[in-house]
């Protein structure tokens, strides 16, 4: 099992094809060219059956069920995973606190790839819900006879755009006060989706409050009363977990109001 804190062992995935359709669960997944890992698949021309190389080192939409843990932290590094579909969070374990969550991953999303300098997964990786990844063995990449120059380079390549995304999010969400980082947030969101080609003006949180919060710095009670004041001023409309950003001009507004740390 992948909640398994002991190494992982290698199970014989069934490999599906890039023309293989998605089932049903699994309709809002992401198109394979708007994905994070798109790069790597296409110097493995994962479409061709031809092809040999991708054998035992990508697979393909893994099932990931509600609660199942991806990898632990302190887990040694062994695969980068793409979210296909579904939602995950990213825990920092706090001796004698509370996990602190480090981040939500989304479709298309790279999921992994801060293991690979130290060799050891820093974080808990967890699914928010019913998902699915891909993902690609990255000690098969190295089995003898295999050119690794253009795969190198691929690498490089995403791990340069994961960074650049990484510190954007990170300046965005340093505001002054609850509501500021919350309008960040959403924003945020929205921009992820969109750039994943799902909607970004409406989506569901598969994070808790207490998530939110956590990840934001701030209490739940103060996420609460944020969500509560967006939505009386008619900027937001939350309905259990689905939100709507109803004015980005008020959103961008309220979170451009102080400068980026």
């Amino acid at each position: 099992m992948m909640n398994n804190p002991s190494p992982r062992r290698e199970p014989e995935f069934k490999i599906l094809r890039c023309d293989t359709p998605p089932s049903r669960e699994n309709e809002s997944e992401v198109e394979c060219n708007l994905c994070s890992l798109d790069p790597i698949c296409a110097l493995l021309d994962y479409g061709s059956e031809k092809v040999e190389l991708a054998k035992g080192v990508l697979f393909r939409r893994q099932r990931v069920a509600r609660g199942e843990t991806l990898f632990r932290s302190g887990d040694p590094f062994h695969s980068l995973f793409a979210v296909k579909s579904g939602s995950f969070i990213m825990l920092h374990k706090k001796e004698q606190h509370p996990d602190q969550v480090a981040g939500f991953q989304f479709a298309g999303d790279l999921i992994g790839a801060d293991g690979m300098a130290g060799e050891h997964y820093p974080c808990t990786v967890r699914a928010l819900e019913p998902s699915s990844v891909c993902e690609l063995r990255m000690a098969r990449l190295q089995q003898p006879g295999r050119s690794l120059e253009a795969f190198q380079r691929g690498i490089i390549s995403i791990l340069g755009q994961e960074i650049a995304f990484c510190h954007g999010l990170h300046a965005s969400l340093v505001r002054q006060n609850g509501e500021q980082r919350l309008a960040a947030f959403f924003l945020s969101l929205s921009s992820r989706h969109r750039a994943r080609g799902m909607p970004g003006s409406e989506f569901r949180l598969t994070m808790t409050r207490s998530d939110i919060a956590s990840y934001l710095g701030l209490s739940r009670e103060t996420v609460t009363r944020g969500l509560s004041r967006l939505q009386k001023e008619g900027t937001v409309t939350v309905s259990g977990k689905r939100v709507r950003l109803e004015r980005f001009d008020l959103l961008e507004g309220l979170a451009g109001n102080t400068s980026c740390a």
